[in-house]
């Protein structure tokens, strides 16, 4: 009896020690995630919340705080007219999910036209824009330029439907892509939110101020 007393000491001593010389938990282990995909809501000057930014006020200076150094800038002269501004982040990490991420930050139409026509070279891309890439030292004199939406590819290829309806609740209404059998669209017009959903490519959420989001024609509406 003795010697199990002795034994029960021992392992209480050395657990005791445990406790007390164990390192302190990271803080952002104890600290609830703020900052997931599904985490969005709509502020009080119509700005969208998420990935702990404000869209339509937050700006790229606040992103790459985030979302770390951009890889790439360009500009994009859309087939159908008009410019777009995108900052692409290559891999970004939030706690166990990764993806990549491409903001649009807002700038006027001349200031873009002058970007792609400073720029070096230009690309054709698979929708019929052109691309024009831009210099590093163009990018920091973007610094303060407000983001206008941000596009979030998850890493992980085989999420599904029910995934994404038990996170996001079932959407206001829905769309085959074109020219796709595996890709369809779901819609949340009053959180500004858009999820491409494809069975044999990448899943695509793309998150704009509500007062910005335009529903696409011809869209159906959701049942379950």
């Amino acid at each position: 009896m003795k010697i199990l007393l002795s034994l029960l000491t021992i392992v209480a001593l050395v657990l005791g020690l445990s406790w007390w010389f164990a390192p302190e938990p990271s803080p952002e282990l104890l600290t609830p995630r703020t900052d997931l995909p599904w985490q969005i809501h709509v502020n009080n000057d119509g700005s969208l919340h998420v990935f702990d930014l404000d869209i339509g006020r937050s700006t790229l200076t606040e992103a790459t705080a985030k979302f770390g150094s951009p890889e790439r800038a360009a500009v994009f002269q859309r087939k159908a007219g008009g410019f777009d501004l995108e900052i692409y982040f290559g891999k970004v990490h939030f706690g166990p999910l990764t993806a990549q991420v491409v903001v649009k930050l807002a700038a006027p139409e001349d200031r873009l036209r002058a970007l792609a026509e400073q720029a070096d070279k230009r690309e054709a891309s698979p929708t019929g824009d052109w691309k024009f890439p831009l210099h590093d030292e163009t990018l920091a004199e973007l610094m303060n330029q407000p983001m206008i939406a941000i596009s979030y590819v998850p890493g992980t290829h085989d999420l599904n439907p029910a995934f994404f309806l038990k996170r996001f609740g079932a959407p206001t209404a829905w769309f085959p892509e074109p020219d796709s059998t595996t890709a369809h669209s779901w819609f949340y017009p009053d959180r500004g939110l858009s999820i491409l959903i494809d069975d044999k490519g990448p899943d695509v959420l793309e998150y704009v101020r509500p007062t910005d989001f335009r529903l696409p024609t011809d869209v159906q509406p959701y049942t379950d």
